[in-house]
């Protein structure tokens, strides 16, 4: 009998424990190693890396210097042992990065043998002088890379301007989530869930999560909710996170918006939330420098069957699929139609609340994203693998 396939996973994403389950699931058919640095921080603040000892896979936390906020600013001080001794070599940091650097010749130097599989998110050509400066650096990761795997079309799209092979790359999300804990609620249940939160029981519930910032398109979303007359008892906007923008939402609201504002809170602490929404929506802006590279909180309402309606900026229809209500960006019009669409149709709530949950299980789950990650492995190998899906050519 062979021995199971060995794979090193290097991200300062898996500090969080909740991003953790897309490892449990490949431990769970590979001998798995994750390095991460010892220290980090994510929206529920400071975090240390800690194992359970029941997990599938090792957890290995190494000191750093630096930051993980934002995550291409830190190194590793240790632990070139670590590298030692697997087939495959998975770095989930952005090219030119520093950890992604570090990460290349660590392997060279204790793994040689090992493949390399990459993962990127960048969207967007840097704008001015930093766009030629970052090529050399994807041009070095392709040449060091079996395969790459990316977070949207719109990073596959830069890799293969700097000449990567397409029929090296995959696109997929970094990180899955629990189907099992972000299910449907009933009727009660969900207004439990509101009575919880301090909403109201009884109104059209719209809800954003995600930071409040101009490029989130939440001005778009309060000009929208003000302009929403569903029947019924009302429409009431709940916003969950932080950001400059909070004061200003608070006054554009005025008297016009039922407008609630909840703190941030972990990802594992996200199911109550989604499950009190009658929408959830993503209304996300392009900018010079950005667009949206995924929209994890649509996927996880997706998942709890909530219908979503999302902006068409970056990887939001691809996400969504037709599974919810894709709208033009910055068009506070047509995204308050939308919403007046699900509010007066039940009957399209459900169908696409259903619809989502499906999609979401079958494309975004710790499960289908560790599957991704095994068969790019795989191929980087050189096994008869089949090749994965990409959620972005699945339009159901």
């Amino acid at each position: 009998m062979s021995d199971p396939l060995a794979v090193l996973v290097v991200s300062h994403t898996y500090v969080t424990p909740e991003n953790r389950g897309k490892l449990e699931e490949m431990g769970r058919r590979a001998r798995v190693r994750a390095l991460v640095p010892e220290r980090g921080a994510d929206i529920a603040g400071a975090q240390r890396p800690a194992a359970s000892g029941r997990e599938s896979y090792e957890l290995v936390a190494l000191p750093i210097v630096g930051s993980t906020v934002p995550g291409t600013r830190w190194l590793f001080t240790r632990g070139g042992h670590a590298w030692e001794g697997f087939d495959a070599v998975v770095l989930e940091q952005e090219v030119w990065s520093l950890a992604m650097l570090q990460g290349l010749a660590l392997r060279r130097r204790h793994c040689p043998r090992a493949t390399v599989t990459l993962f990127a998110w960048e969207s967007v050509r840097r704008p001015g002088w930093r766009g030629p400066a970052t090529s050399p650096f994807y041009r070095l990761a392709i040449r060091s890379a079996s395969t790459i795997m990316v977070g949207n079309r719109d990073t596959r799209e830069l890799f293969l301007r700097h000449g990567a092979d397409a029929a090296r790359i995959f696109v997929t999300p970094q990180v899955g989530l629990d189907p099992a804990r972000l299910a449907p609620v009933g009727r009660d249940e969900r207004r439990s869930r509101r009575r919880d939160l301090g909403l109201d029981e009884d109104a059209f519930v719209v809800g954003f999560a995600g930071r409040l910032v101009p490029e989130k398109g939440v001005r778009d979303l309060v000009e929208a909710a003000r302009r929403l007359r569903p029947p019924g008892p009302g429409v009431q906007l709940v916003l969950l996170g932080t950001g400059p923008l909070e004061a200003e939402l608070r006054e554009r609201a005025g008297g016009d918006v039922r407008l609630r504002i909840l703190p941030a809170r972990p990802r594992d602490q996200m199911a109550p939330f989604y499950q009190s929404l009658d929408a959830c929506v993503l209304p996300s802006r392009a900018t010079r420098a950005w667009k949206e590279q995924f929209g994890m909180a649509a996927a996880e309402a997706m998942a709890c069957g909530v219908p979503v309606v999302g902006s068409s900026s970056g990887a939001i229809p691809d996400l969504v699929g037709r599974a919810g209500l894709i709208v033009p960006e910055g068009d506070a019009d047509a995204l308050a139609a939308a919403l007046h669409r699900l509010a007066v149709d039940d009957k399209l709530r459900a169908e696409l609340g259903t619809a989502g949950r499906r999609r979401s299980a079958r494309l975004f789950s710790h499960q289908a994203v560790a599957d991704t990650t095994l068969r790019a492995v795989g191929i980087g190998l050189g096994r008869p693998v089949e090749r994965p899906l990409a959620y972005c050519d699945v339009d159901d």
